[in-house]
């Protein structure tokens, strides 16, 4: 019999590894979600946030929280620029952006192992205590990502849905000739959400740097994950990504309290599968969020 202390732990990995999923998945949410570009470099966006970081606060020892607000900004810029360069130039070509955004994820990553090397890399925790929950004690700095997490979504969801930004965005999406008679700047429209994306990507590898470790490689393995949970909560769909991440990490780690990890990996992009072979819209579709 699983007894509370286990259980309680349990609960808490799982909606740990979900909201970290959210952290990650919100950037390609707003690139691939409302812009519908498939972004290959949203990985290397992400580890070029961790990067930024690991360089600040152990390199030139000005700390992880002035590395944690200059990490999304740096990404930002590279976003905007790889969007007036590059990506402006291929909207409604889908292989091309395809093509294009890995491209760009190639050279992030060379160009990150000229300028550092392909050693990985830590960074310390900035809050290494673990907090007393009565039943359990879990690490601070968790619980820590949760909150911020949370309030990111609600602040991202207030943007998109309540902000004169987030109407002229979702007019451009739902009919760009109409919103260029409007008066609205498309192209101004499309590189504040692109650059957004890539700094909310930025922002994850940040938060995520004391978590994992440092090296050219660190977004790739969080690229899959990410895709699948956008698309299984809806692409269009900010509060979509929630859901999604509940399918793919949450339940993996509570699977893995039961099965080994890759079986429970494995059921759980099943599961996935499954979900979105029956509701292809996804969990929220944009009329719902």
């Amino acid at each position: 019999m699983v007894g509370a202390e286990t259980f309680v732990s349990v609960g808490l990995n799982a909606i740990s590894a979900t909201l970290i999923l959210v952290l990650i998945a919100l950037g390609l949410v707003v690139i691939f979600g409302f812009m519908g570009v498939i972004n290959l470099a949203h990985g290397a966006f992400f580890t070029v946030g961790t990067y930024v970081i690991w360089f600040v606060s152990t390199e030139l020892g000005l700390g992880f929280w002035l590395g944690l607000v200059l990490a999304p900004l740096v990404t930002g810029f590279i976003g905007y620029l790889v969007e007036v360069l590059i990506i402006s130039r291929l909207y409604h070509r889908l292989l091309d952006t395809i093509l294009a955004t890995w491209g760009v994820a190639i050279v992030i990553r060379e160009t990150i192992k000229l300028l550092f090397g392909a050693t990985s890399k830590t960074v310390d925790n900035p809050i290494p205590e673990t907090l007393d929950l009565g039943i359990v004690s879990y690490p601070s700095y968790r619980i820590f990502l949760m909150g911020f997490t949370l309030a990111l979504l609600v602040a991202i969801f207030a943007l998109f849905d309540r902000t004169q930004f987030g109407i002229r965005m979702r007019a451009v999406i739902q009919d760009s000739r109409a919103a260029s008679l409007m008066g609205i700047n498309q192209e101004r429209m499309y590189q504040l959400a692109f650059s957004s994306g890539a700094a909310l990507a930025g922002l994850a590898g940040a938060c995520m740097t004391p978590l994992v470790s440092v090296d050219p490689s660190t977004g790739l393995s969080f690229l899959v994950q990410s895709f699948l949970a956008v698309i299984l909560g809806g692409t269009g769909s900010l509060l979509g990504v929630l859901p999604g991440s509940v399918v793919v990490a949450g339940s993996t780690n509570v699977l893995t309290f039961v099965i080994q990890p890759v079986a429970a990996q494995t059921l759980a992009f099943v599961v996935a599968i499954v979900i979105i072979a029956l509701r292809p819209e996804g969990i929220l579709n944009r009329s719902q969020s």
